[in-house]
């Protein structure tokens, strides 16, 4: 569990460059799940939405790798989607992860 939000938006900073390096340049970061709910407890993974325009050149199972890949090298439980801006604008997230993140996801 992420103790505090300083040590949270530690974290999110490491994994944004991670990404970085892999040319995925994050407009946004969106924390959603029990680290943003407050119900987090030890163990508890940090749930986020990468929101880049870099993610359009790649399919979902490659946008799943490259963030896995990035979660293993500052070795921290993060479960991330990498979402474009036009994939929410045009509606193409499935409904589910549309609700979350209009109504459960905040910025980090």
């Amino acid at each position: 569990m992420v103790e505090t939000t300083s040590e949270l938006e530690m974290i999110v900073q490491r994994f944004r460059v991670e990404l970085e390096k892999m040319g995925i340049h994050s407009e946004r970061v969106m924390l959603f799940g029990s680290q943003a709910n407050g119900t987090a407890e030890e163990g508890s993974d940090i749930d986020l939405f990468i929101i880049s325009p870099d993610w359009a050149r790649y399919n979902e199972r490659e946008r799943f790798e490259m963030l896995g890949i990035a979660a293993a090298r500052i070795l921290e439980p993060i479960q991330a989607r990498g979402i474009t801006p036009d994939e929410i604008a045009t509606h193409r997230l499935l409904p589910l992860w549309e609700q979350v993140l209009k109504e459960q996801a905040i910025a980090v």
